[in-house]
């Protein structure tokens, strides 16, 4: 059971997802996320935190057949999916970061380490994304998959509840008519990032209030969604300190 959830339609089926690996591990068990069962390999020295968790030693070899990564630390932690579905009436939000169709695991992992670090109130993944329980995403998430609520399938019904919400939806666009370093990200703002190949789909685009733009000095074309995003939660993060002083 513990290795099918390397496919995403088990994992669905199940609700449940491997994180792998000493550090996310341990920072699941500190974040309290609900860990189903702690599997190691025969060779793992059992730390103190993880005892107080359903622990199955396995022999190297069929540990091996779990394990998503070629030199393994020994340790993989089975965990139950989380809450994906938004009440925004019910929420406290101010800082939403709407992804449109974002398909790449490492971008997706990257922009929820960077929602983390930019204090993102949360996250809102499109159908069309990749799954957040991907093993490649959990990687690179760094263990903020934990910290940021992060709400999947959702449709652009959502956008239209935020802006009735008070929320002004921001559109990061290369067209942009206005520059990131001019535009207002201050208030209840809910940044949307587009598809790595397509940026954000016309209907989402038409539902945006603003439509800025990262400038670029350079020749490359675009820039990678997830420094993208990265650009501008920095921008927002320093509007509104500026705000505080």
């Amino acid at each position: 059971n513990t290795k099918k959830l390397l496919n995403a339609s088990d994992r669905k089926k199940a609700k449940k997802f491997i994180v792998e690996g000493y550090r996310i591990v341990a920072d699941a068990v500190r974040h309290n996320a609900d860990i189903d069962y702690i599997v190691i390999s025969q060779e793992y020295q059992l730390e103190a935190f993880e005892q107080s968790h359903r622990v199955y030693r396995f022999s190297k070899k069929l540990f091996s057949q779990i394990s998503g990564t070629v030199n393994s630390q020994g340790i993989i932690a089975v965990v139950n999916c989380f809450d994906t579905q938004i009440n925004i009436a019910q929420g406290n939000y101010s800082n939403i970061v709407y992804l449109d169709c974002v398909t790449d695991p490492g971008n997706m992992g990257t922009i929820l380490r960077t929602c983390d670090a930019m204090g993102v109130d949360c996250v809102i993944a499109s159908k069309g994304c990749v799954d957040i329980y991907n093993p490649k995403v959990v990687r690179a998430t760094m263990a903020s998959m934990f910290c940021v609520p992060v709400f999947c399938d959702a449709d652009d019904t959502v956008i239209t509840e935020l802006k009735q919400n008070g929320f002004s939806v921001v559109g990061t666009v290369l067209d942009g008519s206005i520059s990131v370093f001019d535009s207002d990200l201050t208030g209840k703002t809910v940044i949307v990032m587009g598809n790595e190949a397509n940026g954000i789909s016309d209907k989402v685009k038409q539902m945006c209030d603003v439509k800025i733009k990262v400038p670029m000095s350079g020749g490359a074309e675009s820039l990678n969604v997830a420094v993208c995003c990265a650009m501008v939660l920095y921008e927002k993060t320093r509007q509104n300190y500026i705000g505080e002083v």
